[in-house]
């Protein structure tokens, strides 16, 4: 049994156990805790283990499966075995095992990452405007400076609602306009936004 744990320790790297289950990291290595509502990313992954600075979790990479799924721990270390196929156990693994959620968690978890998407969208159309705005009147319009000019009005009123809305305002908007959302995820996957970005002015 000692055995499994720390060859699981030894071989998964804490930061890509997070992120096959699920957690957005940042560069510095924080991630939104899934185990309490948590508005700022308080989870800090370190290689070997985790810890918050919100809820006091810490632990290794079979603890995190374990407090994740709310199995054991060696349910956990099988699981772990099972999805990054390493096979060091013969013991047989129960596949349907689910992560166990927190619906306040899961809230503000979407909150937080909803108002990143819509952020890094609205400066991205601040950088279109800017870079594509056409320099003689017959000029033909760039599509991302049209989309710019399209969208952002609409954009800007959603991230205020979900940043400074009331909560029923914020509650509406993840029970019935996480579809938009999802879709404005999709669209910034299409394009490249890692450039040179002009900052929107502070509200």
């Amino acid at each position: 049994m000692d055995y499994l744990f720390t060859e699981l320790r030894d071989r998964l790297p804490m930061p890509d156990v997070a992120r096959f289950y699920g957690l957005e990291v940042n560069r510095a290595g924080f991630a939104n805790c899934p185990f309490h509502p948590d508005n700022e990313p308080s989870l800090k992954i370190y290689d070997d283990h985790y810890h918050c600075f919100g809820c006091g979790a810490h632990g290794d990479v079979t603890d995190f499966v374990a407090r994740l799924f709310g199995v054991s721990q060696y349910e956990a270390a099988k699981k772990l075995d099972y999805d990054f196929g390493l096979h060091l156990t013969d013991q047989p693994f129960h596949a349907q095992i689910k992560r166990v959620v927190n619906p306040e968690v899961e809230y503000h978890n979407w909150l937080h990452s909803a108002e990143r998407i819509l952020n890094d969208y609205l400066n991205a159309m601040c950088r279109w405007q800017r870079y594509y705005a056409p320099k003689r009147p017959d000029e033909p319009l760039h599509p991302l400076f049209g989309e710019s000019l399209t969208n952002m009005e609409y954009y800007q009123y959603i991230y205020e609602q979900i940043r400074f809305g009331s909560e029923t305002e914020k509650r509406e908007w993840y029970e019935n306009g996480r579809e938009i959302i999802e879709r404005l995820q999709e669209r910034m996957k299409q394009h490249d936004m890692t450039g040179l970005s002009v900052k929107r002015k502070a509200i």
